[in-house]
């Protein structure tokens, strides 16, 4: 993985000053902003993604090219994800898609989720996943998440295990890792399989080893606010050959021998359907893009991960005070796709979002508990106590890939004139 996670304690939060005032809190941009810096009526939005010249030269260059389904740019992209991930030692390899929802729809196919079958998820996540994993006939039962990152507790997972248990789905929140080796030891003891959904966890170092490189199947999203972008892209990671051969069929309509020809921007007119397929491959223009983001990415995560340090000391005394509640993390290794506060005080919440938007500063609420949709009204098995509580304080603050140290005061002057 070429973000070396060695470097991150030796990051100075001044780095950078020339290109802008150091903040009250001693952040300045660690680069040069590649996009307009917000002036000071501007909204701060919750996302901004860095769409640039040489995101639109990518573009551009493959339009020219006049080849827009898949092809070589496609293969050129999943080509630079393993190379970016590292997973040359490690025999991974990865299938791009047209979204993360459609990677883990085509992961649950891979597997052979069918009516019958249960996948055990966190209902706090985004109903993409479960919306993926449903659409194969399984049935979605939702476990518990731990209070520390919000992510699966292993021990409430092993509660729900039942005889119909087929799968695990695992998600990174906000860029967070699982714990995805225990989890991996759960399902090898019970013949499961694991899917970790790491939508948010593109370029997140876990115990040394890039999120994607290890464990079962991996999944990741490139959608337009995600840490990369391909406008709308996501990949799937795994290690056995066959795997990919049949994901290449999965995603391109169960044809079977097209995916080599069109890697070289030409068409095979000669071939058979195989299995039951979709049309959810990555085209050329999406890629390009894509290839133009990763040549950035280390400075995207960079940026991201020293904001966040900066809102955590930001926030630290209404921490103290009781007000907020941090993420237990120092950050290192962490690509994180969103900083999120916890508002103790949850009937205050909504009156928080309220004093944002009046002074133009956006927030969200990551995530709604999915057991909460009258369509997963029977996923729910038991008491959510840690997803209802989660639920209920979660608020997500403006995290971009370049801020400016005006805009990262005005969302901490945001949040803090509301508790004072």
């Amino acid at each position: 993985m070429s973000t070396d996670t060695s470097l991150d304690s030796s990051l100075d939060p001044t780095l950078g000053a020339s290109q802008g005032e150091v903040s009250a809190l001693g952040v300045a941009p660690l680069t040069e902003l590649r996009y307009p810096a917000l002036g000071p009526a501007d909204p701060v939005p919750v996302y901004r993604p860095y769409l640039g010249a040489e995101v639109q030269e990518a573009a551009r260059s493959a339009l020219e090219a006049g080849w827009l389904g898949m092809g070589k740019l496609s293969q050129d992209f999943e080509l630079g994800l393993e190379s970016f991930l590292g997973l040359g030692p490690s025999g991974r390899r990865a299938v791009s898609t047209n979204s993360c929802t459609e990677a883990l729809h085509l992961a649950g196919q891979l597997i052979g989720l069918g009516p019958g079958d249960e996948v055990i998820a966190p209902s706090f996540t985004y109903v993409a996943g479960h919306q993926a994993m449903s659409r194969t006939g399984a049935s979605v039962v939702f476990a518990d998440i731990e209070d520390r990152r919000l992510c699966l507790d292993p021990q409430r997972v092993r509660e729900a295990i039942t005889e119909n248990t087929k799968a695990i789905l695992a998600v990174d929140y906000l860029g967070l890792p699982c714990q995805l080796d225990e989890l991996l030891e759960i399902a090898s003891e019970h013949g499961l399989r694991v899917i970790e959904d790491a939508a948010h966890a593109f370029g997140t170092v876990s115990a040394g080893r890039p999120v994607g490189s290890f464990g079962d199947i991996t999944c990741f999203s490139f959608g337009p606010v995600k840490t990369i972008t391909t406008l709308e892209g996501g990949a799937i990671i795994t290690s056995d050959p066959a795997d990919v051969q049949t994901l290449h069929e999965l995603r391109h309509l169960g044809i079977d021998a097209d995916t080599d020809a069109r890697y070289k921007n030409q068409r095979n007119w000669e071939f058979d359907v195989v299995r039951q397929g979709f049309r959810c491959h990555l085209g050329s223009v999406p890629a390009g893009i894509g290839l133009a983001q990763l040549a950035l990415v280390d400075e995207f995560i960079t940026n991201r991960r020293e904001y966040c340090k900066a809102y955590d000391a930001a926030f630290a005394d209404l921490a103290e005070a009781g007000h907020l509640q941090l993420f237990d993390t120092d950050w290192e290794g962490v690509a994180p796709y969103i900083y999120v506060i916890r508002v103790r005080d949850a009937v205050r919440r909504a009156d928080l979002i309220a004093h944002l938007k009046a002074k133009g500063i956006g927030s969200g609420i990551h995530f709604l508990g999915a057991h909460e949709f009258s369509f997963y009204a029977d996923s729910r098995r038991g008491p959510l106590p840690v997803t209802d509580l989660a639920t209920s304080q979660v608020l997500t603050l403006p995290l971009h890939p370049y801020m400016d140290s005006a805009t990262i005061d005005r969302v901490v002057d945001g949040v803090r004139t509301f508790f004072q």
